[in-house]
C-alpha cells in the first residue's frame, strides 16, 4: 500500500484508496452498525490505565511497535496481557525498550500473562468460550458481572445474543478454538475481575 501510494502521488494526486480503506473498511462498517462510530473507541494512552487488555491477532512488536511501550507501562501498572494469536511473537511475550540500555542488556518485561495459540480462524470460537464464561458467572451471581441497565437502555437483541451462545456446545468451541476450556475460562475470568478493559484486534480478526 505504501508503494502504491508513493506510485500515484507520482502524478499529482493523493486522492486513492489508502491501506486504512482497504484494511478498515468491513471493520469500521460494523462498528457504525453495532455502537455507532466506524473507528476504536479507546486512545494508545488508554492502555496505560486499562486492568485487562485483550491484544487479538496482532504482532505489534513487528507491525506497530510504538504499542509495545504503551503494554510495558499498562503492565508495570499491573494489567493483565492476553495475547491470542496462532504465532508466537517475541515482543508480546517480552519486550526490551530500545531506548534503555538496561532493557537491550536483558532486563526485558513479561508482557502476556496468558499467550493463547488459538488455531488459524480459531479467534471466533474463543471469544463465544469467553462470552459463554461470563454469561454463566452472570447467571451464577446476578447483577456482579453485566451492567443491566446499560444492556437495556442501549442494546438490541441481547437476549437472542444470550440464547445463541447458550445452543453453543463447548467441545465444539475446544476444538474450533484449539485451547482448552480453562484456559478459556482463565481469559474470561480476568475480563470479569477488571474494572477497565481493553479488546483490540488487527487484520485476522476483522477480515471475519
Amino acid at each position: 500500500a505504501f508503494l502504491y501510494q508513493l506510485f500515484v502521488r507520482m502524478y499529482g494526486t493523493n486522492n486513492l484508496p489508502d491501506c486504512s480503506n482497504m484494511c478498515h473498511e468491513s471493520s469500521g462498517r460494523g462498528l457504525t452498525e453495532t455502537i455507532g462510530i466506524g473507528k476504536g473507541t479507546v486512545s494508545l494512552n488508554d492502555l496505560e490505565n486499562a486492568e485487562c487488555i485483550f491484544v487479538i491477532g496482532q504482532n505489534p512488536g513487528t507491525n506497530h511497535p510504538r504499542m509495545l511501550s504503551a503494554l510495558e507501562i499498562a503492565k508495570k501498572n499491573g494489567a493483565t496481557i492476553i495475547s491470542v494469536n496462532p504465532l508466537r511473537e517475541r515482543g508480546l511475550e517480552r519486550f526490551a525498550h530500545p531506548q534503555r540500555p538496561l532493557a537491550l542488556l536483558g532486563n526485558s518485561t513479561s508482557l502476556s500473562d496468558q499467550y493463547l495459540q488459538v488455531r488459524i480462524n480459531g479467534d471466533v470460537a474463543f471469544l463465544k468460550g469467553v462470552m459463554k464464561h461470563v454469561l454463566a458467572r452472570e447467571k451464577a451471581a446476578p447483577g456482579t458481572i453485566l451492567d443491566q441497565i446499560f444492556i437495556d437502555e442501549h442494546t438490541n437483541g441481547f437476549d437472542e445474543f444470550c440464547d445463541a451462545l447458550q445452543k453453543i456446545d463447548w467441545d465444539d468451541i475446544v476444538e474450533q478454538s484449539g485451547l482448552s476450556r480453562s484456559e478459556i475460562e482463565a481469559a474470561a475470568n480476568a475480563y470479569c475481575e477488571a474494572s477497565s478493559a481493553i479488546i483490540c484486534w488487527a487484520m485476522g480478526l476483522t477480515q471475519h
